[in-house]
């Protein structure tokens, strides 16, 4: 624990030398008089709570990325606005100056909530899944888990010819169609990360039996292989938690041979994790905004965007001023709607998206907002959501409450990744952790969707699984069926 200490110590000093350096240098933006107060408040933060939820993060990874993300936000992202004079790229106009004030009263209250829950919430939840029967053991797959699998691939294979196109495999194969086959994607996802996992599992059985081992082993490292550099389309957030949680588990089950694991695995992560930034980032539809523009500014920009920074709850605070009830409401169902289009292949999911194509998204009001001419994929943040959501009258209490919920599920997700020893169950659990992780870089919509599009298939299968078989066929006692059950 001592060395928590240290770290305590060293980010509040860290914290107040950058307070007093911020607070000396010129305002970089109309609004920003208070930006001292965001280093300042992480100081207070860190030197209350740091000793006890800093340690929280071992052996996990949901909470690891979610402190960096907060080093960055509040320690490294004030600093970049100072030393890029507060310049503004072509995708981010700039917001009135009355809303920075408040955007930096919100950070103070997304990092005091997310402090108080993680302490009051992780000893809770270590206790409860330490009790949970399955964190206690292997669930195999039953008749009813394999079945579901079976109808994936039956239906995979007869739509073959519609998702073969998209499919990209980093250094095999482009894709050469650019329809979207959501559906397809999600169905081929569940079912490469099954077979990878039920290989880890395999392998595992057959530790004692030296040459299977090595032959399950180097299959089980192909898959693992290929379920990271195989994918669909551009969405870097599940190649990125894709690539994380398929090297994770590989070393939970393995930890003899984490050096091997992560020489070979993390440089092919990092690439792929690159060339899907740079591939999107740098595309020429966003190649202006890097025209005429210094290195620090484009760093700090960046960082800005991609971390739910000031200029975003800023401008999401600002698209929520004055807003009706009815676009509040609106955008209330429409977030939820536009989370679960993932699942608008199956029956009656169209209909329904298509009843209420005609409404406006929060992520919607908030880029009409901006007065662009086009679409440029600015991520509206968490608790700018919240505040369009809840309108004038629920807004705030939407914004505490939902930032509380959305802590509350990081340390469950964690804490489940950690504990259970399922690895069905512990894959999907490493992977939302990772998502959550990412909670303030992302929206409510945003976080839907990434859930719906994948996990919510996947749990499917598990929770089919998990129903129990007839008596008839589970219970055999020297070699008698029991039958008329």
């Amino acid at each position: 624990m001592k060395k928590y200490n240290y770290i305590v110590i060293l980010l509040a000093i860290l914290a107040f030398i950058e307070s007093f350096y911020v607070y000396n240098e010129a305002i970089p933006r109309k609004g920003l008089e208070l930006l001292f107060i965001v280093p300042l408040f992480f100081a207070f933060c860190i030197l209350v709570f740091g000793k006890i939820i800093l340690p929280y993060q071992e052996n996990g990874i949901g909470l690891k990325i979610y402190y960096v993300v907060i080093i960055v936000r509040y320690l490294l992202h004030p600093f970049l606005i100072i030393i890029s004079n507060g310049d503004l790229n072509n995708r981010m106009p700039e917001a009135k100056g009355d809303s920075y004030p408040v955007a930096i009263l919100i950070y103070c209250i997304e990092l005091f909530i997310a402090c108080i829950v993680i302490k009051q919430w992780f000893p809770i939840y270590i206790r409860k899944y330490k009790k949970e029967y399955i964190s206690k053991k292997q669930i195999p797959l039953n008749s009813y888990g394999k079945n579901i699998l079976i109808l994936f691939s039956l239906f995979l294979l007869i739509r073959f010819n519609s998702w073969i196109p998209g499919l990209k495999i980093l250094g095999l194969k482009e894709a050469f169609s650019s329809i979207a086959v959501v559906f397809d994607a999600t169905i081929f996802n569940c079912l490469k990360v099954f077979a990878f996992v039920f290989l880890l599992i395999e392998t595992k059985k057959n530790i004692n039996n030296k040459t299977n081992f090595k032959i399950y082993f180097g299959i089980t490292f192909v898959v693992g292989v290929f379920n990271f550099i195989s994918y669909f389309g551009s969405n870097r957030s599940f190649i990125y938690e894709t690539a994380i949680a398929t090297i994770l588990i590989l070393i939970y089950s393995y930890p003899q041979f984490k050096r091997k694991i992560l020489a070979v695995l993390l440089p092919l992560a990092i690439v792929m994790m690159l060339l899907s930034y740079v591939n999107k980032q740098f595309a020429a539809d966003n190649a202006i905004t890097f025209q005429s523009q210094d290195n620090t500014t484009i760093l700090s920009n960046i960082v800005e965007e991609y971390t739910n920074g000031l200029w975003t709850v800023a401008r999401s605070y600002q698209a929520s001023i004055g807003i009706s009830s009815k676009i509040s409401s609106e955008a209330f169902i429409k977030d939820f709607s536009d989370g679960v289009s993932g699942l608008a292949d199956l029956p009656g999911f169209k209909s329904i998206n298509n009843s209420l194509s005609g409404l406006r998204s929060s992520s919607d009001v908030f880029k009409d907002s901006l007065k662009q001419r086009d679409d440029r994929g600015q991520m509206l943040s968490l608790s700018g959501g919240f505040l369009i959501i809840g309108g004038d009258f629920f807004g705030w209490p939407f914004l505490v409450i939902g930032n509380y919920l959305m802590i509350m599920l990081l340390v469950k997700m964690d804490i489940a990744s950690k504990i259970i020893k399922d690895l069905y169950y512990k894959y999907m659990y490493i992977w939302m952790s990772i998502l959550m992780g990412l909670v303030h870089c992302y929206c409510l919509q945003t976080i839907i969707f990434c859930w719906s599009k994948f996990i919510f298939f996947y749990w499917i299968v598990l929770f089919v699984n998990g129903i129990p078989l007839p008596k008839m066929i589970l219970c055999k006692t020297k070699n008698i069926t029991l039958k008329g059950v």
